[in-house]
């Protein structure tokens, strides 16, 4: 039976020149900024803002989180074992086998 997989080749012309673009755009956009230093402050102000309010949403929901999961940690409490050494001596080594064999 012949393998019938080919290899296609498609040009990327298309996304080069929209990342070229994008660059432009940006470049633009930048330069736009440094000449009108009101906009660039008004922004920078609204991106401070923005950043401290996500915060204080991100800090409550933390705060939320803590305050209910503290009952169920409270109820759940604490489980360990008693009566159990841990003595080295009890260590037995790991035979060398395969897990997948069984037992002969």
């Amino acid at each position: 039976m012949v393998n019938t997989i080919r290899t296609e080749k498609k040009s990327t012309l298309g996304s080069a020149l929209l990342i070229l673009l994008l660059v432009a755009v940006i470049v633009a956009i930048v330069i736009f900024l440094l000449l009108n230093p009101g906009i660039l402050a008004s922004l920078i102000v609204l991106v401070v803002v923005a950043v401290i309010i996500i915060l204080i949403v991100v800090a409550i929901i933390f705060l939320l989180t803590v305050v209910l999961a503290l009952p169920y940690y409270v109820a759940k409490g604490e489980t360990y074992q008693t009566g159990a050494t841990y003595d080295l001596d009890d260590v037995e080594p790991v035979k060398e086998k395969d897990s997948r064999k069984k037992d002969e």
